[in-house]
């Protein structure tokens, strides 16, 4: 069994290449992207060989020769360069969708590899996962295309034109560089304005996700319509964000159609105008060079067009980055666990300090034997909860071991329940367990029978975060789940502090069939709560620094956490 600072990583091919670099962000839509980067060469090359074949046209009729041949010609070239034409949009859809699906995978398993990041808001970690991921995969399907296009399609189209004369060719290969290096000019501006709207569209996100779930909250402080105020100041500041973005772009659009596009076929019809006059060329040679130099023009332009679905992408791309860069760091310095017997729970020189610099555990080393009952005690702020999160394997130590021989799992104060029914919660722990090992398990948590009441009984729906449940319902229900894992170690963090006392006894009950036969490490705030231990270790500024047995509880209890 893997080691609580070891969680197991899911065995999906795209987080495992991650690992291996920086993190590839396009790797599964990459098929996608060769198939509308190809088709589009394609359909260049295609469209080019129409334009000559009409150029031919030109000068066969001039010449009073039958053009029935060529004409047969561009009509098939036009017709397959038609059927061509619906590659790209599905391609790039296909890219785009498998891209997000990647990534929301590969973004879930990174946050689970992170655990709790205090700090982090949960609605920016929703943008990201959302709409970020959606910016992602437009500039994944869209915007680099377009940009890989707008570089070959044009140098391909030149070599075609040197086909028909190389001195043109060479003029319009000088006047190319220009729109990527005028683009070039506008990106610092791009790069700002979308990082500010993508910050901002985060913000916004998090906070309407806070104001969601403290909706009762507010309205019991009588602030919901001022907290609604401040949403709509952040979507007003997106929307100014958004506008900004949009300005820069259409200046980028004008840039390029006005400095570029004019230019470029100015420069072809001159081109062409002057080799005819000189007799280099045809007068057919001469019309197919200045239509070469409009569809020359053409995927260039598209880079204008997209240019800020890729700057919006790249700032998501950025935060995503990021956040999958941590979690392969995360790994990557986890230190090298060693097994130990089923049960025990080994803290070795420990130390854990939080994104924002406080120290929350420093320099623990512990022993808790197989079936010992230990209890940790301090006051507020003093690293019990933290040091619980480290056996679990939610947090990662940045020095020492951490090593739990099995499982072990977590019966919180405040258990999370998921929006679905009894069963849905259950089977979250084993997902094929049967009918008769979830009644079992409910049985066990004195949970069975007020199941048993309920039409629905294992489909009766608990509602979002288990709102359906009374809190005692609620935390029997959490114990089944444990139960069904069949962790050999637990962790309890004060589970009977949130109910009334009626429901408390029961859940005492429950939990004492629980952690029979099992390690139990119990975060305590309550006298209440130690009845039965082992021992007691006492917290102080993330440090243990005592031991009592537990007939001296006094010792062990701050004023604040429950001593007479």
């Amino acid at each position: 069994m893997p080691s609580p600072s070891a969680p197991p990583s899911t065995d999906t091919s795209p987080t495992k290449t991650e690992d291996s670099s920086s993190p590839r962000l396009f790797a599964a839509g990459s098929k996608g992207l060769r198939l509308s980067v190809a088709t589009g060469w394609v359909r260049a090359l295609l469209g080019a060989a129409a334009v000559l074949a009409l150029g031919r046209i030109i000068d066969a009729v001039a010449g009073g020769d039958s053009p029935t041949s060529l004409l047969v010609w561009l009509g098939g070239l036009l017709l397959a360069r038609s059927l061509l034409a619906a590659i790209p949009p599905l391609a790039a859809a296909d890219t785009s969708l498998r891209v997000e699906d990647d990534l929301r995978r590969r973004i879930l398993d990174a946050v689970l590899s992170l655990g709790p990041r205090p700090g982090k808001r949960t609605g920016n970690l929703v943008s990201k996962v959302t709409e970020g991921v959606e910016a992602v995969g437009a500039l994944a399907g869209t915007f680099l295309p377009q940009l890989i296009a707008g570089i070959s399609i044009p140098i391909l189209l030149a070599v075609v034109v040197a086909t028909v004369d190389p001195l043109t060719a060479l003029v319009l290969l000088l006047v190319l560089p220009a729109i990527p290096l005028l683009l070039r000019l506008m990106e610092r501006r791009f790069a700002a304005v979308s990082a500010r709207y993508r910050e901002t569209a985060d913000e916004l996100a998090a906070r309407f996700l806070d104001g969601l779930q403290g909706l009762r909250t507010l309205e019991a402080l009588d602030q919901a319509e001022a907290y609604g105020d401040a949403i709509a100041a952040d979507a007003e500041r997106l929307r100014a964000e958004t506008m900004g973005l949009l300005r820069v772009n259409q200046l980028a659009l004008l840039a390029v159609d006005t400095l570029f596009t004019l230019g470029t076929v100015v420069i072809a019809a001159a081109m062409a105008g002057l080799r005819l006059t000189a007799g280099a060329i045809t007068t057919g040679e001469a019309v197919a060079i200045v239509l070469i130099g409009v569809m020359l023009i053409e995927p260039l332009t598209q880079i204008g067009r997209f240019f800020y679905v890729g700057a919006i992408g790249r700032a998501a791309a950025a935060q995503v980055k990021e956040l999958l860069g941590l979690a392969r760091s995360d790994r990557e310095s986890a230190p090298t666990q060693g097994g130990t017997a089923a049960g025990m729970v080994e803290l070795d020189d420990v130390t854990y300090t939080y994104p924002d610099g406080t120290r929350a555990v420093e320099g623990i080393s512990l022993r808790v034997s197989p079936g010992e009952r230990v209890a940790l005690v301090g006051s507020s702020g003093a690293g019990k909860t933290t040091l619980g999160h480290l056996v679990l394997g939610l947090l990662r130590p940045q020095s020492g071991e951490v090593r739990v021989g099995g499982r072990a799992v977590l019966v919180p104060q405040r258990p999370f329940l998921f929006h679905g029914t009894v069963a849905d919660n259950l089977r979250l722990a084993r997902p094929d367990a049967s009918d008769d090992e979830l009644w079992a398990a409910l049985d066990a948590a004195d949970l069975a029978e007020a199941v048993a009441a309920r039409p629905e009984r294992l489909d009766a729906a608990v509602g979002e975060r288990g709102l359906s449940l009374s809190g005692g319902e609620a935390q029997r229900l959490a114990i089944a789940r444990a139960l069904l894992v069949d962790a050999p170690v637990v962790v309890l963090d004060e589970p009977t502090s949130n109910i009334d006392l009626e429901s408390e006894a029961r859940v005492r009950a429950a939990l004492h069939r629980l952690t029979e036969g099992r390690t139990v490490l119990i975060i305590a705030h309550r006298r209440s709560t130690l009845a039965g231990v082992d021992r007691v270790l006492v917290m102080e500024g993330g440090r243990l620094v005592s031991e009592v047995g537990p007939d001296d509880l006094d010792e062990a209890m701050t004023p604040g956490e429950g001593r007479p």
